[in-house]
């Protein structure tokens, strides 16, 4: 009967136990937490930096290259000659035959004395030229001839006697003589060469259609 009694009094206990839970309020549902989203941060973009445009650098044009454009020349006739030379009016003259060139030449004397050639007006197979210089101490020269007034273009050089000076006439260097008589008189000619043997001039005093007489020794003064 006790024993009755206990489990009737733990059911009864249960019970209230379970109302007691049954009627109590209910836990209030945590709202929930506002998260505060960061604003995005403003990313600074650096300004494009301008890039200098380089200036063309100028170009240089060279002025074109002058060219020396050669004078015609047609050489002096086979029997080119020089004649004679004497001083007037502070001025030498030098007087050359069968030259048969109608043009002017300019050229220099001794490598260093310039001079300047024309035809002879009344003979124009003949040639006159002019140096300024007036005080040779030889008469053996070389004279230089060059169809340009700027003495580039040389077209023909010969050693002439010119019996300017005292100096012996003898027979340039590198020259063959023969001596001859024409008429009881003692004539020369002479024939040059380069070192190499090659034939570079001729001269000749013969008289023309004279009467050849034989070959002789030096003539006097040679």
């Amino acid at each position: 009967m006790r024993n009755l009694r206990k489990a009737l009094s733990f059911s009864l206990l249960a019970l209230l136990l379970a109302a007691c839970a049954s009627s109590a309020a209910p836990s209030p549902t945590p709202l929930p937490t506002a998260t505060n989203t960061p604003a995005p941060s403003a990313t600074n973009t650096p300004a494009p930096t301008a890039t200098p445009t380089p200036e063309p650098s100028p170009t240089l044009t060279l002025p074109p290259t002058p060219t020396n454009t050669l004078v015609p020349f047609p050489g002096f006739s086979r029997i080119f000659e020089f004649n004679k030379a004497w001083i007037a009016d502070n001025q030498t003259h030098f007087y050359f035959l069968n030259s048969q060139v109608d043009m002017n030449l300019y050229g220099t004397i001794a490598g260093e004395y310039p001079f300047t050639c024309s035809p002879d007006p009344k003979y124009p197979n003949h040639m006159e030229c002019l140096s300024d210089f007036t005080d040779w101490k030889k008469s053996w020269v070389e004279f230089v001839f060059y169809a340009d007034e700027a003495r580039t273009q040389e077209v023909d050089r010969r050693t002439f006697f010119t019996g300017l000076s005292d100096e012996p006439r003898g027979i340039p260097q590198g020259c063959e003589a023969e001596f001859r008589i024409y008429d009881g008189k003692c004539y020369v000619a002479y024939t040059c060469y380069d070192a190499l043997g090659n034939y570079l001039y001729s001269y000749n005093n013969y008289p023309p259609n004279g009467n050849f007489e034989g070959f002789t020794g030096p003539c006097p003064g040679w």
